[in-house]
């Protein structure tokens, strides 16, 4: 459960308002408790968050940094451009390869928003490079990409049925480890809460794609108003909001400055898709951490009620993301997942087929169904093994 904040903490949290702030609408305060807050922050922080190459091409105009931090800046955004080369030459080998095969995958995630929303690709590092495509073509596309000498990455607990039926992915990688890992997905919404409790409309969503061009190749990206979502809901259902959140809002708000978006057409798929919860819980921390005021309306509009705001806010704040406690490791997330629910009988039918899931998932899962498997998995989901 989060602790108690500090005054270091709270030093932070000034110091990370003040710097997404600026990284948002572009004011810069050189006032004392921002300038404190930035120092207190330091580089280490900025480098955790993936935030160091952002900061430096933001701020090294407009802001008087110390020499030592602006010394450190500097080499993390050089650091960051080798990275992003390493992976823009992926990215095209990838996409020319599934060309010849005539397979234009829709990019997301950070291969998408490095190229479109960011100053600068460097300013957004990336690990994978997520790419949708029917389940047929991800099938194609795998067979392409291991002829170009990438393997297949299986994972015990994750098995391939199981990745079909949650919209998940197939891994692949190069062997010699020069490039990434390039994932291969069959949705961009996958999960089992999401399977259980949301209802996205994925057809409407790949209905809605914009052709784009990334590193000279041709693809397929989200319209603006989906890709908000789905940023803001892989962050707040998929990892808790425990893994480069920060970096998250930062998409967020790139997104919403980037176009001028259709707020109430995200406010109506939100309710409709079941998401209101977790759009509202990113979006209101985009406004207090990144001072995004035009999305204040929506997420009150997407608001659950004051309580459950309020439970909700012991588990995900402003701190606990700047202090980057990891709730996706602790059982609290099981607590944290059933808040998120946009209907109270959602929370039920999670709790429900969590203990007793379909002879299907049974299948996917384990290889195999009958009473024996059904308890091995009632009593390990029984010590929070799920």
């Amino acid at each position: 459960m989060p602790s108690l904040t500090d005054a270091a903490g709270t030093d932070q949290l000034v110091g990370a308002r003040w710097l997404l702030t600026a990284i948002a609408v572009r004011t810069y305060d050189e006032s004392a408790s921002g300038v404190t807050g930035l120092l207190t922050l330091g580089v280490d922080w900025l480098k955790r968050h993936q935030l160091a190459a952002l900061a430096w091409v933001m701020l090294r105009h407009a802001y008087s940094l110390p020499a030592d931090m602006a010394l450190d800046l500097r080499q993390a955004y050089y650091l960051a451009v080798g990275d992003t080369e390493l992976h823009r030459q992926e990215l095209r080998s990838v996409l020319t390869a599934l060309a010849r095969a005539n397979l234009t995958p829709i990019a997301f995630k950070g291969a998408a928003l490095a190229y479109t929303v960011y100053p600068d690709p460097a300013c957004r590092l990336m690990g994978d490079l997520d790419l949708w495509l029917s389940a047929p073509e991800v099938f194609q596309a795998q067979a392409v990409l291991e002829a170009t000498g990438y393997c297949y990455d299986p994972k015990v607990d994750r098995p391939l049925a199981l990745m079909e039926i949650h919209s998940g992915e197939i891994r692949l990688y190069e062997p010699n480890g020069a490039t990434g890992v390039v994932e291969l997905h069959f949705g961009v919404f996958p999960g089992e809460w999401l399977r259980r409790v949301a209802r996205v409309d994925e057809a409407a969503i790949r209905a809605r794609c914009q052709p784009v061009e990334l590193v000279g190749c041709s693809a397929w990206t989200l319209a603006h108003e989906d890709h908000l979502l789905q940023v803001a809901i892989h962050n707040a259902i998929n990892h808790q909001l425990s893994l480069s959140t920060v970096r998250s809002l930062v998409d967020v708000t790139l997104l919403a400055r980037h176009t001028p978006l259709d707020w109430p057409a995200i406010i109506q798929r939100a309710r409709e898709w079941r998401v209101a919860t977790a759009t509202w819980l990113v979006l209101s921390l985009t406004v207090e951490l990144c001072g995004l005021a035009e999305v204040a309306d929506a997420a009150r509009q997407l608001a659950p009620s004051p309580l459950r705001q309020k439970l909700i806010g012991l588990f995900a704040n402003a701190q606990s993301l700047v202090d980057m406690r990891d709730l996706s490791k602790s059982k609290w997330r099981y607590v944290y997942l059933l808040l998120m629910v946009d209907r109270k009988r959602d929370a039920v039918k999670l709790v429900y087929r969590a203990l007793w899931p379909e002879e299907e998932w049974l299948q996917a899962r384990y290889g195999r169904s009958g009473w024996r498997t059904r308890l091995r998995h009632v009593f390990d989901a029984a010590r929070g093994r799920i």
